[in-house]
C-alpha cells in the first residue's frame, strides 16, 4: 500500500478550513479517542484555532487548541486532515 498522504503544512489556519479534532474519549476508557471533523470558527493570537467539532451525536464548541504534533495524536488537538496506510482519514 501506498504511506500516509502527509498534510499540507503550508495552508494558513483561517477562519472556514476543515481540519480534523482528536475527542479525549471516556476518562475510564469505554469511549476511546477518536477523530472527528472540525471547522475552525476562529484563531486567537497566538495561532490556535478555536472549533466547532462535528460527532455523529451533535457539535460542540472547543478551543483554543494546540496543533497534533506528535504520533500517536494527542486528545484535544487539531491536525490537518491526512489519508492512512489503510485509507482511514485520520491516519
Amino acid at each position: 500500500m501506498s504511506a500516509p498522504t502527509a498534510p499540507r503544512t503550508d495552508q494558513p489556519l483561517v477562519i472556514g478550513r476543515i481540519v480534523h479534532y482528536v475527542s479525549r474519549g471516556s476518562a475510564d476508557g469505554r469511549y476511546p479517542s477518536t477523530c472527528r471533523a472540525a471547522l475552525v470558527t476562529a484563531v486567537d493570537d497566538a495561532g490556535q484555532p478555536v472549533l466547532v467539532v462535528f460527532s455523529p451525536e451533535g457539535f460542540f464548541f472547543s478551543g483554543p487548541l494546540p496543533h497534533a504534533d506528535a504520533t500517536p495524536l494527542a486528545p484535544g488537538t487539531w491536525h490537518w486532515p491526512t489519508i492512512g496506510e489503510d485509507g482511514s482519514r485520520c491516519a
